[in-house]
């Protein structure tokens, strides 16, 4: 069970008694709007009317106050001034009630004295158990129980549509929006919900929650930021492990856009890398638009997730289907050719056509009704294709001939219920409604529509990887008091925990150096250590391949004048490295820790490259040794890595196992550790190995106490 789920959350979502505080009968008024939309839209539970001015209210008895009411109240509405409101709520968590919408403004959003204002209610919901959902919100409907707790007039002149779909919003202007226009395209929810400044109940336990709902299949939210990383992941998590696809419009990618984020719901907004990162770790798919946000959120919703990323394309139009076939090859699909006996069939139905895929059925579509059925099942039948697009071109707007040509497309849906089909073509309000009865989806456009697409597959991949990789990292203290560690310092300690580095000793006197270069081997490689110069080579302190006791010598001491006349600058040492001379690939793994969701692992090509290509594949810590080569392969530099141009492979098996390892070395070690740096790491021919030739770390600031 998830660690994070509130208890009671269900009182919220489909309570039996509802309490409105500020009720009026006036339906126009913000106290007016649920009590109205309650009874006009089928609440079956109790209503009870708080207002000091009425006896009753609608036909239903009007209390004084939340303490009058007798009988267990579920969820209170607050709907009264912000100065009315602690109060209010003081009573409420007297009154055990167990949740609560709070609709007025002018808290944390606002100013200093808001805020505290908020973190009273806060401690209070925390103390009690109450659920709060606001302040500041457009508050929640369940369309499925008839349940209302919202003000907005965006359902005031007719009942929501009711689907599968449940849809969060950390912004209530933006959830009514997209509501609006999901309603134009005939596209119902299960629950909707807008979180306001979630002084309590937050985007995660939303998404939590209606991961564990029955009557959702599909979790769409918009999310400016998160105050709990973790939290949000688990709820994540839970969606997936549920099978209920979770589609995220996140905003704040840059500056000003975090700015403006940050401002609106006081959440955290974080790194946009780091929140992709955790989007596609968990299976949550990323839309860029609303109008994407849309489409894939109403997709999944009635359509199954591809078996592969074969696609097959049926086309009215050569030049459509060529342009299809571009974009969905750009995308990650592709594009069996015909079997050759599906062929031979194809043209025996009519010659002209084009047989390959795309498969161009021609105009002759609208004078042969058979036509597109029998060229869909044909092609379908002989299994080989995990996806189908129809583009149809303007056929939805000949409302004449669209049921036929419906009622063919309702026939290959279910007599291949397996492979998503996706129909491309205009449409007006009537045969878009057409289309939805039929439980058929279709985008008018063909771009869009290959975004859906891939949006299926993303979700069809399969299950998260689970880490089950077990390392035996102490969590004792193995820094002491340092704030950065040198690379012997850093090298030392990654040492202990069984991570390959080079072979290497710190000599502080000359004669040591001297004693250690022949131990090692000549050539060696000689660095000079002070914690408060990281960055060695643009001191000029590193020197390569040294053969020989004299250089060994001389370098030693211009090492450490170097050091000792660089202002505040401690000498540690001089570092006596072997010199790596194998075949290799240099990479880099690292780490940061994220204000939001902790230590992240990062692996890209080494040496300077990372900082000019910006090449990097980026997980949240820890990852199994499988992602770990995921990670891998994720990079554009990876055919570097493989078997290329006659080159032999090398040990990508290795590299993993040491990401694995850093990754939960880094979550080990995570509250002290802000920043890993192993770079380079040097990747052997296949079989052969790794070694870390330099790694630093800057650890968090800790008092010493004397």
């Amino acid at each position: 069970m998830n660690k994070y789920l509130k208890p009671h959350l269900r009182a919220l979502f489909d309570p039996e008694g509802i309490a409105i505080i500020g009720a009026s009968p006036d339906h126009k008024k913000i106290g007016g709007r649920p009590l109205s939309y309650l009874q006009r839209y089928g609440f079956e539970g109790v209503i009870y009317p708080i207002n000091p001015k009425y006896e009753e209210m609608n036909g239903l008895k009007c209390y004084p106050d939340i303490k009058m009411v007798e009988e267990q109240v579920d969820l209170a509405i607050i709907a009264v001034p912000k100065t009315a409101v602690l109060e209010t709520f003081k009573k409420c968590a007297e009154r055990k009630v167990r949740s609560v919408v709070i609709f007025s403004a002018g808290f944390a959003e606002v100013d200093e004295e808001g805020k505290k204002l908020q973190e009273q209610i806060s401690l209070i919901a925390k103390q009690n158990n109450v659920n709060v959902l606001g302040p500041n919100c457009l508050g929640m409907f369940n369309v499925r129980k008839g349940v209302y707790g919202t003000f907005s007039t965006i359902i005031e002149n007719e009942k929501p549509l009711q689907s599968n779909i449940g849809f969060v919003s950390q912004s209530g202007a933006f959830g009514s929006h997209v509501f609006t226009l999901a309603r134009q395209r005939n596209i119902g929810f299960s629950s909707f919900v807008a979180t306001g400044n979630e002084s309590d109940v937050d985007v995660a336990d939303c998404i939590e929650y209606l991961a564990q709902d029955p009557s959702t299949d599909v979790i769409a939210c918009y999310i400016e930021g998160t105050k709990d990383g973790e939290k949000l992941i688990d709820a994540f998590r839970t969606a997936r492990k549920n099978n209920k696809p979770v589609i995220a419009l996140k905003v704040g990618r840059t500056n000003v856009g975090k700015k403006a984020a940050l401002s609106h719901t006081g959440s955290l907004v974080g790194s946009d890398e780091v929140f992709d990162t955790v989007f596609k770790q968990n299976g949550v798919y990323r839309a860029e638009t609303i109008e994407e946000f849309l489409d894939v959120v109403y997709a999944t919703s009635k359509l199954p997730f591809p078996k592969d990323n074969n696609a097959a394309v049926f086309t009215i139009s050569g030049g459509v289907g060529i342009m299809l076939a571009d974009q969905l090859a750009v995308n990650g699909f592709t594009l069996p050719e015909t079997p050759d006996d599906v062929k031979k069939k194809l043209r025996k139905i009519l010659p002209i056509a084009g047989v390959q895929n795309p498969i161009d059925t021609t105009a002759q579509i609208s004078y042969i009704p058979t036509l597109l059925e029998d060229f869909m099942d044909s092609v379908l039948s002989s299994g080989q294709y995990g996806s189908a697009l129809v583009f149809l071109g303007f056929a939805g707007l000949k409302l004449d001939s669209l049921k036929a040509r419906i009622e063919t497309l309702v026939k290959l849906k279910e007599r291949y219920p397996e492979i998503p089909q996706i129909v491309v073509t205009i449409t007006n309000e009537t045969s878009r409604q057409m289309f939805s009865d039929a439980g058929l989806i279709v985008i008018d456009d063909p771009s869009r529509a290959v975004k859906v697409a891939k949006a299926l597959q993303y979700f069809g991949q399969g299950e998260i990887d689970e880490v089950h990789d077990i390392y035996d990292f102490s969590k004792e203290d193995v820094f002491g008091h340092s704030q950065a560690l040198t690379e012997y310092g850093s090298k030392n300690i990654l040492k202990q925990f069984g991570i390959p580095i080079t072979q290497e000793k710190l000599a502080v006197t000359p004669q040591q150096a001297i004693q250690y270069a022949n131990e090692i081997g000549y050539p060696v490689v000689l660095k000079g250590m002070s914690p408060q110069i990281l960055h060695k080579t643009d001191k000029g302190l590193v020197f390569l391949n040294l053969k020989d006791s004299e250089e060994v010598l001389e370098k030693y001491h211009l090492l450490k004048s170097i050091i000792e006349s660089t202002e505040g600058a401690e000498f540690e040492g001089v570092l006596v490295q072997e010199l790596l001379k194998e075949d290799s690939v240099e990479m880099v793994i690292g780490s940061k820790k994220d204000p939001i969701f902790g230590q992240i692992v990062m692996v890209g090509l080494g040496g300077i490259y990372i900082e000019v290509l910006k090449d990097v594949a980026m997980r949240k810590a820890p990852v199994s040794v499988n992602e770990a080569k995921n990670m891998i392969y994720e990079l554009k530099a990876s055919p570097i890595l493989q078997s290329y141009r006659g080159k032999p492979p090398y040990d990508i098996e290795k590299l993993s196992l040491l990401i694995s390892q850093f990754s939960h070395f880094i979550i080990a070690q995570g509250e002290k550790l802000v920043e890993v740096d192993l770079n380079p790491v040097m990747v052997f021919a296949k079989g052969k190995g790794i070694k870390v030739a330099d790694g630093l770390m800057t650890l968090e600031k800790r008092m010493i106490h004397s």
